[in-house]
């Protein structure tokens, strides 16, 4: 066995152990992994200033310096808010569940079930005495523990740098990737690698922005029609549209739940639900197809499969990456399929 033979062997088992030990410390690293991702998303733009003749480093620090400052204003100045209005519904759960303790009071009376005035008012008297203080305690123990500073901490700092590092060698980690590969497969991964990229890219980069718009409608419409915690529900809604068919269900079920509380009003009901059907036809019928691009052919189970899949392996993170995932285990599962036919119609030839 040569000595480029050897060298070969030793990268492949290096990035199969830093694969292994990124899965089982996947948590710890996601500093890592966060800029490893911003490094992909905004690589197009540094490779367009590289083309105008602005040095790479350069371009990084810049384009890098822009995204942080519009990204920690965007947590300085719009979190705190997110936050507030968190505090304030949790704060004030006990005396929505107050309201419809007397309204099913109300109802169990109409129809005289006494079954469903003791069993559940207690239930729900329950949760109003309990849920609160729990909320309260998981918000403080959220956001002024020890292991939440510091996971912070990691993030503003360690990020960054990463992010600067993968941006501003990106060519030379392609260029010594390729190098390592042998010759007769070169061009094979490079169009493996080219389609793999095209998805991520089409996807994420776009899903993102579909994100963005869509939270920002669901605020303003929301704000405009005088829901309370409009910003809070905006945000969620937006970032849930990332969640496959679950993702809308769910913003749909405490926008329609907090609007009803606040107006006591049936009505509302029917606003959020022409809401969101509005936001369903927004992004299905232009803004997925314009700004994502083509359907990456997977069956809806597929994608259901997928979102279980991979959100019960990497929690929040493996749900909003299951559909390219998914999309890249389909496309090689086309390829080795179409090559075992290949192979299958040579054989018969012969």
């Amino acid at each position: 066995m040569n000595k480029l033979a050897l060298n070969r062997i030793l990268i492949l088992t290096i990035i199969f152990t830093i694969i292994i030990t990124s899965f089982f410390y996947f948590n710890t690293l996601l500093p890592f992994f966060i800029g490893l991702f911003i490094a992909y998303f905004l690589s197009p733009v540094v490779n367009f200033f590289e083309k105008k003749n602005i040095n790479r480093n350069l371009a990084s620090i810049l384009i890098l310096i822009i995204f942080f400052i519009f990204t920690y204003s965007f947590i300085l100045l719009v979190i705190p808010i997110i936050v507030e209005q968190t505090v304030k519904f949790l704060e004030k759960f006990p005396s929505l569940l107050n309201k419809i303790e007397f309204q099913i009071s109300k109802i169990s009376k109409l129809i005289n079930n006494k079954f469903l005035d003791i069993n559940y008012l207690d239930f729900l008297k329950s949760i109003n005495e309990n849920l609160g203080s729990f909320f309260k305690t998981v918000i403080r123990k959220l956001f002024f523990s020890s292991l939440a500073i510091v996971n912070l901490l990691s993030f503003i700092i360690v990020t960054p740098i990463v992010a600067w590092y993968f941006l501003k060698d990106w060519k030379k980690i392609l260029y010594f990737t390729n190098k390592n590969i042998p010759i007769k497969y070169q061009n094979t991964v490079k169009k493996n690698l080219k389609e793999v990229d095209e998805i991520l890219a089409g996807f994420l980069r776009g899903q993102f922005l579909v994100s963005l718009i869509l939270g920002f409608y669901y605020f303003i419409v929301f704000h405009f029609i005088g829901i309370d915690y409009s910003l809070f529900l905006g945000v969620f809604s937006g970032v849930f549209s990332l969640i496959p068919y679950f993702g809308i269900f769910i913003s749909f079920i405490l926008s329609a739940y907090i609007s009803l509380l606040q107006f006591a009003d049936p009505l509302y009901i029917f606003y959020i639900m022409i809401i969101f059907f509005i936001a369903f036809l927004l992004e299905g019928y232009f803004l997925s197809p314009k700004i994502i691009g083509e359907k990456l052919g997977l069956h809806p189970l597929a994608i259901l499969y997928a979102v279980f899949l991979f959100g019960s392996l990497l929690g929040f993170i493996g749900i909003f990456f299951a559909i390219p995932f998914a999309s890249i285990i389909f496309l090689y599962y086309r390829k080795i399929l179409s090559n075992i036919n290949n192979i299958a119609d040579e054989t018969t030839s012969n």
